[in-house]
């Protein structure tokens, strides 16, 4: 294990003298000099959620690049310039000098992280002791960005809808519309029927009303705490406006009573909302409920319809903003780990150049990774030649191009950042989930398959 930490401290001194570090260091700066000025949409909340979106963002994009490049030069410029001649007569292996150049690579993004870490950290403080022109900002401040919340959805009766579903086709089979003896016509029968009564259950038609119950909330730590409604509603047929009316009020979740003045919302159609609401006063005993009215209009005849479960959550505080901070760090260490592998792997067999444009492209694939799978298809439920972009032969490319896709990790789902923005907790399965899965696959790319064509790669020619 000495070998490998000297060969670590080689390289980390080795990234430390090399230009691609402090450029990038200077070009951060720069950038964070600047972001506390972008007044976004003029909240307080809006300027601090840009600046962590475009620092963190920054801090990624040139990390990883400059993880790609002293990756793929370490190596590679050892072999070029003959100093790898050197070190492989040493009683060293060509596996620890492999993992001793990760680690050292590794150890220094650490650092820089940290160094990035904290200044940003200490810009987004500044900036959230700025005065605010309403208090509420200051509220959304508070409970929306500087916090981090789980998301709720309402309880679904799934049991009720499976009862009523069966009491239907029971009725259908009575009255001859269905043969009881065909048990794959009474088995659609019955999936059709929980679907549309499922539907029917997100659907309001014009003056209806629904309660929806949560459950599992965690109480507000203060009086003056509050809890956030998301909500996605869309409107059938679309308004003129195409903005869409929608009634709220809370209910005691013991006695039904009303816990206060509806309110209503105008909004635009099909897109996601929010409002905010005291969590003290709705939650009791981490139980809410929560009734959703489509205003009566005697001149439209305008449906709500939710669209599954997701587009009505109640979101609700259960750490702190600094714990999701740093875990939203480590997701990117990770992400840096994954990439330092890949470009330490080709630079066993590739130069230079062809190792940086190779870890580029994995770059790529893994921040684009939901693009690219999309774009081939693959999330088609049906394919039909004409709709179908690879045409008759799009289910032959995806049996090819699917795999291949699966190799690299998705960096949009293991984006810590963006929880981290919009005030969502960030659990500790999916960064371990993180962890375990980027590390892994950079793991095995180059502490086998790159240890495998490093061992059996011959260094130099042999003088006779």
């Amino acid at each position: 294990m000495s070998r490998v930490w000297a060969i670590a401290r080689l390289t980390f001194w080795e990234g430390i003298r090399m230009r691609i570090v402090l450029t990038c260091l200077v070009v951060l700066a720069l950038i964070l000099v600047q972001l506390p000025a972008v007044r976004g949409d003029n909240t307080l909340a809006g300027r601090i959620q840009n600046f962590l979106a475009y620092s963190l963002g920054c801090m990624g994009a040139l990390l990883a690049m400059a993880t790609i490049f002293m990756s793929s030069a370490t190596l590679s410029n050892e072999i070029k310039t003959n100093v790898i001649h050197l070190v492989v007569t040493k009683p060293v292996s060509r596996f620890q000098i492999l993992f001793g150049k990760w680690l050292g690579i590794n150890l220094l993004n650490i650092l820089l992280v940290g160094i990035c870490g904290v200044s940003i950290y200490a810009a987004a403080r500044y900036m959230r002791n700025l005065p605010v022109e309403f208090e509420r900002d200051r509220v959304k401040v508070r409970d929306v960005v500087w916090t981090a919340r789980m998301s709720k959805e309402p309880e679904v009766p799934e049991e009720q809808f499976r009862a009523q579903a069966d009491e239907e086709v029971r009725a259908m089979i009575e009255e001859g519309t269905i043969d009881e003896k065909n048990l794959e016509v009474v088995g659609e029968a019955l999936k059709e029927k929980y679907a549309e009564i499922r539907n029917r259950w997100w659907r309001l038609t014009n003056g209806e009303s629904r309660i929806f119950r949560f459950e599992g909330l965690a109480p507000p730590e203060s009086a003056e705490q509050t809890v956030e409604v998301r909500f996605k509603a869309r409107g059938l047929p679309i308004p003129l406006d195409e903005m869409l009316q929608v009634g709220w009020a809370f209910l005691d979740p013991d006695t039904g009573a009303a816990l206060g003045r509806p309110m209503v919302t105008h909004e635009r159609n099909a897109q996601r909302h929010s409002f905010l609401v005291r969590g003290e006063r709705v939650i009791r005993e981490g139980r809410a409920q929560l009734e959703v009215i489509n205003p009566p209009t005697p001149t439209d005849d305008t449906k709500v319809f939710f669209e599954g479960a997701s587009s009505l959550e109640i979101l609700y505080r259960v750490s702190s903003f600094e714990a999701n901070y740093v875990k939203a760090l480590v997701m990117t260490l990770f992400q840096l780990g994954f990439l330092s592998a890949v470009a330490l792997f080709f630079s066993t067999f590739v130069s230079f150049p062809v190792a940086c444009l190779c870890a580029i492209t994995a770059y790529l694939m893994s921040i684009a990774w939901p693009f690219w799978y999309e774009s081939i298809g693959a999330t088609m439920e049906i394919w039909t030649a004409d709709l179908d972009p690879f045409g008759r032969f799009g289910p032959y490319v995806r049996y090819l191009l699917v795999p291949i896709l699966h190799l690299f990790p998705d960096f949009a789902k293991y984006n810590g950042a963006g929880r981290l923005i919009e005030g969502e907790y960030i659990s500790y399965s999916l960064l371990i989930e993180s962890g375990a899965w980027v590390i892994a696959a950079g793991g095995v790319l180059l502490l086998v398959v790159g240890w495998f064509i490093f061992r059996e790669r011959e260094i130099a020619s042999v003088q006779v």
